[in-house]
């Protein structure tokens, strides 16, 4: 059995390095430098999978940071409410009252049921764009650039844009639209700055433990969107003293792991718990 298993090894690598030897003597193998940059087909496959795995999650992640902004839905896409909040709008006109168009309270929880669908549209069509827009960029990238990069939406202006410019559900001082115009102006002005040569000079002005720490900080940043309930594992939940606090754990195992609890401001042991000195 241990032989046979051996044989196949032998087999499936000497099967790789064929594939191997014959994309990296190929027209593709060629145009991409495969050889040239002393790689081979079944490492850049590897590699491309691993790097697909690590960002696939801005699909969803930035389609549903975007569509909280409210997208192009308005207070018009809001179906009609009962004028008496308390009876259901498909009978409304039965009981003898009189259905009304809602107001810009109609965006905010309790969200309307005309407004959400419209959200959920939005987000749909925001996933379909994510996925677009990263494939074209990287397509760019490797036909063109000849370079092993994956490019995708940035994971740091689209909060910045969906919950400051914007604000949620379009609470903000600018509209969706101008905000959108603004985005495209920007891209415009990255292009010719990029291009001129600018782009690297000023990548170059910036000290280099800022550049690190900044790298440093989106991993963060990105690890803590990932501990969250609303996109991620609900390890981490919201905590209206300390920010921050152990989500979809039960108090009395949380007592073994953090058994300090924060109440108006003051640190307080969580009943059952005790600490210890070293």
């Amino acid at each position: 059995m241990a032989s046979l298993v051996r044989k196949a090894g032998k087999g499936w690598s000497k099967g790789l390095e064929s594939l191997n030897h014959a994309v990296g003597i190929s027209f593709v193998g060629k145009y991409f430098k495969v050889e040239d940059r002393n790689t081979r087909f079944t490492q850049e496959l590897r590699a491309g999978t691993a790097t697909f795995l690590t960002m696939a999650y801005i699909l969803a992640v930035n389609a549903s940071i975007l569509t909280d902004s409210g997208g192009p839905c308005t207070v018009n896409d809001c179906t009609p409410v009962c004028s008496n909040g308390g009876i259901d709008p498909s009978v409304c006109t039965a009981n003898g009252f009189t259905l009304v168009q809602p107001g810009i309270d109609c965006k905010f929880p309790p969200v309307n049921a005309g407004y959400n669908a419209c959200l959920t549209v939005v987000k749909k069509d925001l996933i379909i764009a994510t996925a677009s827009s990263a494939l074209i960029a990287c397509f760019i990238m490797g036909l063109f650039a000849n370079l092993p990069l994956a490019l995708a939406p940035g994971m740091g202006t689209n909060a910045y844009f969906a919950y400051t410019v914007v604000g949620y559900h379009g609470s903000g001082n600018v509209p969706y639209k101008s905000a959108l115009g603004a985005v495209f102006v920007e891209g415009l002005i990255f292009m010719a700055i990029s291009g001129l040569g600018f782009r690297t000079k000023i990548a170059k002005a910036i000290p280099k433990p800022v550049r690190l720490s900044t790298s440093a900080g989106i991993g963060l940043f990105l690890a803590f969107i990932g501990l969250q309930s609303s996109e991620g594992v609900g390890l981490v939940a919201f905590d209206g003293s300390t920010l921050t606090t152990l989500g979809g754990c039960p108090a009395e195992y949380r007592v073994s792991v953090a058994p300090v609890i924060s109440v108006n401001g003051t640190t307080e042991l969580m009943p059952g718990s005790f600490l210890k000195t070293p």
